[in-house]
């Protein structure tokens, strides 16, 4: 009777408990594939996050699988598709016939083609083809370059760009374009919308294409130039631009002039060496630099920023500017509290100075120098910060000599507090 009574309380509950669900109350598992149950908007949504090789070989689950791949948004990274460098042209050409679109980003870096004469003029052709595609109408993301055709260093030697990418110019939000020829007239009919973020970098270019391409541009805020070639002077104007990052060529003097730019926030310049930059009109300009005064010349309004700054330039200031980053060979102070004159409402400051880079190792400092002989040393800042480079990088080093200069002479307190810095 009690077990009866025991089993009647748990199954009406009776006992104050939720009836906990006995195995056989569960749902029953369907056996088999529970992911291809799944709707086809969801699997194309998966497949358009997997790499290209993967998103292609989903075609080989099942049979009800074989058109998702080919309707599902595409994200192609041509860069490592193929191990075959020249092969890669025509495996893209593949996927661009079979895939229906739409494309959401198309990224090849160092595209290759055929040196031979034959060769060369059916991968141009190919290439041509690609942005043709109706599979890239509504391309939003494109970062494309070349490898060299020759030479690096010579202009001609770069491929020309196919005409028909600008054909992609009315959904474009991102654009990334390396290593190649512009057309030296661009149809002033261009028209990039949606571009907001644009990258150039190693292309040859005239300065009135340039000129065209950015007045196509209508919402850009971020520009990138890196090693523009063909062209003496970089002309910027742009009613939304907010940061421009430059790095000039190699090869020679070059020129950044930023004409009428009124929203932009940020230049940055990172690797200056002799360039000059001209700002005319940035009047919301806040952050600034790299600057390196002693190789390159910089004017802002009617301020001159270089290695000798005469002192009329020392009655202007930037008031706008509150973030600006220095980078000199070695501490100067006198450099840096000039150029500090200058922007009297300046929040943040950085100095850069170069040092030694641990991962591109100075082969004696790693394994040979032993003995470091420091004549007409006189103990101020710069000479401690030299002799601690040493201490900290000779690895093998055994000996530090000190040729202390005669206007120190033998001076027990200047000695001891040498001993307590180095």
């Amino acid at each position: 009777m009690k077990m009866r009574a025991a089993k009647r309380r748990r199954s009406d509950g009776t006992a104050g408990r939720r009836a906990l669900k006995r195995p056989c109350d569960l749902p029953k598992l369907t056996q088999g594939d529970l992911i291809s149950s799944l709707p086809d908007a969801i699997l194309e949504a998966i497949i358009s996050l997997l790499p290209i090789k993967d998103g292609v070989r989903t075609q080989a689950v099942a049979r009800g699988w074989r058109p998702l791949w080919r309707s599902a948004p595409l994200d192609l990274d041509a860069t490592d598709i193929c191990s075959n460098k020249y092969k890669r042209i025509s495996v893209i050409s593949g996927i661009l016939r079979n895939h229906l679109g739409p494309a959401r980003r198309f990224t090849f870096e160092n595209i290759c083609l055929h040196k031979s004469k034959k060769g060369y003029a059916k991968d141009d052709a190919e290439v041509e083809r690609w942005f043709h595609s109706r599979c890239l109408d509504n391309l939003e993301e494109l970062d494309i370059s070349f490898r060299l055709l020759g030479k690096a260093g010579v202009s001609r030697n770069r491929y020309p760009l196919p005409s028909s990418v600008l054909r992609l110019a009315p959904t474009l939000v991102v654009a990334g374009i390396g290593v190649c020829r512009f057309p030296s007239e661009i149809a002033r009919c261009v028209n990039f919308p949606l571009l907001r973020q644009l990258t150039l970098w190693s292309i040859s270019i005239s300065e009135e294409a340039l000129h065209v391409l950015l007045s196509a541009c209508h919402v850009l805020e971020t520009l990138f130039l890196e090693d523009i070639r063909d062209v003496d002077c970089l002309r910027v104007s742009s009613p939304t631009l907010k940061i421009i990052w430059f790095s000039a060529t190699h090869l020679g003097r070059q020129e950044l002039v930023i004409e009428d730019v009124p929203h932009l926030e940020r230049l940055l310049c990172p690797a200056l060496d002799g360039e000059t930059i001209r700002v005319h009109k940035a009047p919301k300009l806040k952050i600034l630099g790299p600057l390196s005064p002693h190789v390159s010349k910089i004017e802002i309004a009617n301020l001159i920023l270089q290695e000798t700054m005469p002192p009329s330039s020392l009655s202007h200031s930037i008031c706008t500017v509150n973030i600006l980053a220095l980078k000199f060979a070695g501490p100067d102070l006198n450099a840096v509290l000039n150029i500090l004159r200058c922007f009297p409402c300046l929040e943040k400051l950085y100095v850069i100075m170069h040092q030694y880079e641990p991962l591109n190792p100075i082969k004696c400092l790693e394994s040979h120098l032993k003995v470091l002989v420091l004549n007409n040393y006189i103990g101020d800042e710069e000479d401690i910060g030299f002799a601690k480079f040493f201490v900290s990088n000779a690895k093998v080093v055994k000996e530090i000599k000190f040729g202390v200069s005669n206007e120190i002479g033998n001076d027990r307190k200047w000695m001891s507090n040498q001993k307590s810095r180095c």
